[in-house]
């Protein structure tokens, strides 16, 4: 279960002030960044990794400072970074002019955390950081408010925060002009699948969304590993699976409410979909 230790949204410290923690905090600590920031991170003079070489090479003297005997590297952080401390890793980072951020301190078990796509200890930055900034917004306010079933809902928002992250970073968005697209066709996507029931022409698709036929195949098939027509049809079924459990209702009346103007496409795809017919599917 993920434990809020500590959390603050939106919060500010004095100007230019440092935080330094050469352990850590004894706990995770995820930090959304609101003003510029310095952060430092141990240097490593063998590195392992190619990429590891290249870059320790390009940073430059003023780049590289020393602490308690430590040889760091300090990186600038922008508004909107993000990092995830993971427990006894050190923590320093100081504001360059005013200091601003929202975060939180949690603890879990470690296999909650495993598998996690997402670097620790490292900045990144989102593709679209509204639903983590939301997050923390909403852990907040379950920390402070001392609601019933208060740690239940905040074991769920930290997932939550910990899932939006990872699809921040693993989504397919690689450039800005990419991630525009991503964010207007994933709403677009979810308006259109809200409303299977409709009429969905790859004509209308395409004027609604000013994409070019082939821009709409390629994109689609990038971000949702599916065409339209393939989506669109799986959302009806899905719904049609739904409906059938209503016995009030015929399976041609049915087939109509989930956009199917012909019951033996109905029949055909949800055999595809379903291994059974949807009489044998209400059956059972």
């Amino acid at each position: 279960m993920f434990k809020t230790d500590y959390c603050g949204y939106n919060y500010h410290n004095p100007d230019k002030d440092i935080i330094y923690r050469p352990n850590g905090s004894g706990d995770y600590l995820f930090l959304h960044i609101t003003s510029p920031m310095y952060f430092y991170f141990p240097a490593s003079d063998t590195p392992t990794h190619s990429n590891d070489a290249v870059e320790l090479a390009l940073t430059t003297r003023s780049d590289i400072i020393e602490r308690d005997g430590v040889k760091l590297v300090r990186k600038t952080a922008t508004p909107g970074d993000c990092i995830l401390f993971s427990p006894g890793n050190i923590q320093y980072y100081e504001a360059i002019t005013s200091f601003s951020n929202s975060f939180v301190h949690f603890s879990c078990d470690p296999e909650e955390i495993q598998g996690l796509q997402i670097s620790m200890n490292t900045l990144f930055h989102p593709g679209d950081d509204e639903m983590i900034v939301d997050t923390l917004r909403k852990i907040q306010f379950e920390y402070l408010s001392r609601q019933q079933r208060r740690e239940r809902m905040i074991d769920l928002l930290i997932k939550q925060l910990l899932i939006a992250a990872e699809r921040s970073v693993t989504g397919p968005a690689e450039e800005i002009e990419q991630t525009e697209i991503y964010s207007f066709l994933t709403a677009y996507r979810v308006n259109m699948l809200q409303r299977c029931s409709e009429e969905w022409s790859i004509k209308k698709i395409c004027k609604e969304t000013h994409l070019g036929r082939s821009q709409l195949y390629h994109y689609y098939k990038a971000f949702f590993y599916a065409s339209p027509n393939d989506d669109i049809i799986a959302a009806r079924i899905d719904k049609a699976k739904h409906l059938l459990t209503n016995k009030e209702l015929r399976i041609l009346d049915v087939a109509a409410q989930c956009g199917f103007t012909n019951i033996n496409h109905f029949n055909r795809y949800f055999k595809q979909e379903c291994g059974m017919s949807p009489s044998e599917y209400r059956g059972k």
